[in-house]
């Protein structure tokens, strides 16, 4: 009787290591799955491999100034602004057309109190130059403008300003962005008052002339 009830004992502790390692097997598994379907469900909504590439447009990386002259097939003689600036001490007053003599002259130039080397580097015409005095590149004109115009850069961010082509969901195709100097002017940045060449006269759906 005492030994089978020394059986019964090894049989029931068994038992009970048998249970506790299936129920650790099950805990290790709901927690792989967890871990797993959390990192699904992020990579549904994060920028990830699947996600398509977003381009920003970028100016030249060699700024050139329209001559006013044709070539033989009449297309525009483009001129590299160090072509005259290396040969002419940059006057560190100019601040609009009506100061200069050979060139620029008719440019439309209003932008607050701005003088030309507030954002032309005075040293190479063919870089930009920050408030802090380094130089970035024409490329990096987004870099330039951000500076001053603050809420701008803030809702360009953010997809509200600056226009783009493309997907808003970035797992349908990319988008293509602009940058500030693909629609404003950098010498005259505010836009112009103007009337549409021809308004629409119908609602989208409907036929014949509007009534408002």
């Amino acid at each position: 009787m005492q030994e089978i009830t020394k059986t019964g004992r090894i049989v029931v502790v068994i038992a009970l290591l048998i249970i506790a390692g299936l129920l650790s097997a099950t805990a290790v598994s709901l927690m792989q799955g967890s871990a797993t379907s959390d990192r699904d469900e992020l990579e549904t909504w994060t920028p990830g491999d699947k996600q398509h590439f977003v381009e920003v447009r970028k100016p030249d990386h060699i700024p050139m100034v329209d001559s006013g002259k044709k070539d033989k097939d009449g297309n525009p003689v483009m001129v590299r602004c160090n072509n005259c600036h290396d040969t002419q001490k940059t006057n560190m007053l100019t601040e609009n057309a009506k100061d200069l003599k050979n060139f620029h002259q008719h440019m439309s130039f209003q932008h607050q109190s701005l003088k030309c080397v507030s954002c032309h580097n005075p040293d190479d015409h063919e870089s930009l130059r920050l408030a802090d005095s380094s130089t970035i590149s024409f490329v990096n004109v987004i870099e330039l403008c951000a500076q001053c115009h603050g809420p701008q850069y803030r809702d360009f961010k953010n997809g509200s300003h600056g226009g783009m082509t493309g997907y808003w969901d970035l797992s349908r195709g990319g988008r293509k962005r602009n940058n500030c100097v693909d629609c404003h002017d950098p010498h005259h940045p505010a836009y112009p008052k103007v009337m549409p060449v021809f308004p629409p006269k119908s609602r989208v759906g409907t036929t014949g002339t509007s009534k408002h």
